[in-house]
């Protein structure tokens, strides 16, 4: 899809090509010089080198030579040394960029290309007969804007929840209940006390902190029970089975209150087990190709491996001596069936930092024998949640966070900040609203702190910048989204609406030639380029980063020049479908982090 800068840069690479003096695959634009009233920039560098010139001299003769007509998107054509800058067209600018919005509505800044591709995400991916932490909120609402993104640039999205319902720890489980008995009850406390009875399971098996009634029993033989029970589930014993789905179902139901309240749906929820049937067809396969081998004891290992970097991987197994799987069995059965069922272009796995060697060994499993040659494998990877003093947050430590709490916590720090504005006087709102803005704006605030900077770094929970009304944070762009609206329901006498530009008055846009109208113009129209970047990129930053960027010049712009008493009629009625656009631009923007955008706050 073309977009107005699209057509700025097409037109400038048209016009280049015609004088014959700059061949296609040396139109290098890039952006000028921040001291130069510009908006791109042709280095001469190669093109004179190829033509034995001087860069700068044919700068100026491109300057000389290059003509666009008085309505064309390019305005005027200058030399500075060895580059060639173009600026845009102001009269016509505004009107194109305005008319893209029009036709866009709330597909503004979609594009098509993904179009007849398939893209599977996997992420939240927690542990069954586990609560959900607060890093599980990481894989979940990077997997969802992931998604969002993807989405509108045409790809037909999967979404997957790859449970974690598998495995030694789940005979761990199991031995743990048939000794000590069934937790009552449901929901996250019947789950806390699961974790708990794992928790005192898995000490007396190393001998620590074990039950006056327990400490006659031998390390070995616990360790071997929970192994026996893991061996039981696999291969289909009824009162494995029976504890094992009274956990998963319970999970499911946990976890969806929590989805919910996240604004996040999954496509599927095909959990580790969903696969059990399909590994030991990758085993065979395994050995027969001479990528695995079988030791003496039964266990089947992978050795003499390399990724696709050519480096060299550690040994791992595929299957223990005893006939249990392991996960990287499971997740290059999971890449053949997603292969051979859905024929994705890419797979995404947004999985902790600190499980990028496994994906590295089952990426190059899975292509060594010779499945997904046309998918791309990506793990995207994030790191470590640290407490506002400083802390990594762990279950260890005793000082993790879990994610139900969290929200509710969010929740309520945001009404607090609400009832405190509405005290001051500095907002109106109507009673029965406030609740459904604390959860925006709450929710909110911990969504955006998590995509507001690359993924992969590390983030912190700090409540006071995170729920700021004032620099780079959820609520900031959320009220400039209000502040917007509110502009626009005191203008036209209504409530605003899916189509935020429905009901303006004529307009003029070619009117809107101030610095500040023109930023934030030029901001609207760079967001169709931020969401491929951000796609390709599988960033979703660079959204947050086009969000802050473009509040700001709102805000200037807000500050600066009056909409409602501008000088004319005729003004008034540009400077208006200016704010729709920004406004409906920002409401896109926020929808594919998965943010919510309030109307009134």
């Amino acid at each position: 899809m073309q977009y107005t800068l699209d057509r700025f840069t097409h037109d400038i690479r048209a016009a280049l090509e015609q004088t014959g003096r700059i061949p296609a695959d040396l139109t290098e634009l890039s952006e000028p010089k921040a001291s130069l009233q510009a908006d791109l920039a042709l280095a001469c560098f190669r093109a004179a080198k190829a033509q034995g010139g001087n860069p700068a001299k044919l700068a100026q003769e491109l300057a000389a030579t290059l003509q666009f007509p008085p309505d064309a998107l390019v305005g005027k054509v200058e030399a500075s040394g060895p580059f060639l800058n173009f600026t845009l067209n102001a009269g016509q600018f505004g009107g194109a960029v305005l008319g893209d919005v029009i036709h866009g509505v709330e597909h503004y800044g979609d594009d098509d290309l993904g179009a007849s591709k398939t893209v599977i995400v996997e992420y939240s991916s927690p542990n069954v007969a586990k609560r959900m932490h607060v890093g599980h909120i990481r894989s979940t609402i990077i997997g969802q804007a992931l998604l969002n993104i993807l989405a509108a640039l045409g790809y037909h999205t999967i979404s997957d929840n790859h449970l974690g319902d598998w495995g030694k720890q789940f005979g761990t489980n199991i031995a743990s209940m048939i000794r000590f008995g069934r937790p009552e009850g449901n929901g996250e406390a019947a789950l806390a006390e699961i974790e708990r009875l794992y928790q005192r399971y898995n000490r007396m098996m190393k001998g620590e902190n074990a039950d006056t009634d327990d400490e006659a029993d031998d390390e070995q033989m616990l360790d071997d029970e929970a192994r026996s029970w893991s061996l039981k589930l696999e291969q289909g014993d009824p009162t494995a089975r029976e504890l094992w789905q009274w956990m998963c179902d319970m999970t499911l139901r946990v976890n969806q209150r929590n989805y919910d309240r996240l604004g996040v749906h999954f496509d599927m929820a095909h959990g580790e087990s969903f696969y059990r049937d399909m590994t030991a067809p990758v085993i065979e396969e395994a050995l027969a190709a001479g990528i695995a081998m079988r030791e003496p004891g039964g266990a089947v290992v992978v050795k003499d491996l390399s990724d696709e970097r050519g480096h060299e991987l550690p040994t791992f197994l595929l299957q223990r001596s005893d006939g249990g799987t392991l996960y990287q069995t499971r997740d290059v059965a999971t890449i053949e069936y997603r292969e051979r069922e859905y024929r994705p272009a890419i797979v995404i796995y947004v999985v902790e930092q600190r499980q990028e060697l496994h994906f590295r060994q089952a990426f190059a499993l899975a292509k060594a024998l010779g499945h997904a040659r046309d998918t791309q494998l990506v793990h995207v990877h994030f790191g470590t949640i640290f407490g506002a003093n400083g802390e990594p947050l762990s279950t260890r430590k005793g000082n993790m966070v879990y994610l139900e709490a969290l929200l509710n916590d969010a929740e309520a720090r945001a009404r607090a900040v609400v009832l405190e504005k509405i005290g001051a006087g500095k907002t109106e709102l109507p009673p029965e609203e406030i609740d459904a803005i604390a959860s925006a704006v709450g929710i909110g605030a911990v969504v955006y702190n998590d995509l507001y900077q690359d993924v992969r770094r590390n983030i912190t929970l700090d409540w006071e910048r995170m729920l700021a009304f004032e620099g780079n944070s959820a609520p900031y762009l959320q009220y400039t989204f209000a502040r917007c609206c509110s502009i626009l329901r005191e203008a036209l006498n209504r409530d605003t609406s899916a189509n935020l530009l429905e009901g303006l008055p004529p307009f003029e846009a070619m009117l809107l030639r101030e610095p500040q109208e023109q930023a934030v113009l030029k901001q609207i129209a760079r967001l169709p380029d931020a969401v491929r970047r951000a796609g390709q990129a599988f960033a979703p930053y660079i959204i947050a980063e086009w969000l802050y960027t473009t509040a700001r010049e709102f805000a200037r712009f807000y500050r600066d020049l009056s909409v409602l008493k501008a000088a004319t009629p005729e003004l008034r009625a540009a400077r208006l479908a200016l704010v729709a656009a920004t406004a409906q631009s920002l409401r896109n923007g926020l929808h594919l982090l998965g943010l919510a955008a309030p109307e009134r706050m």
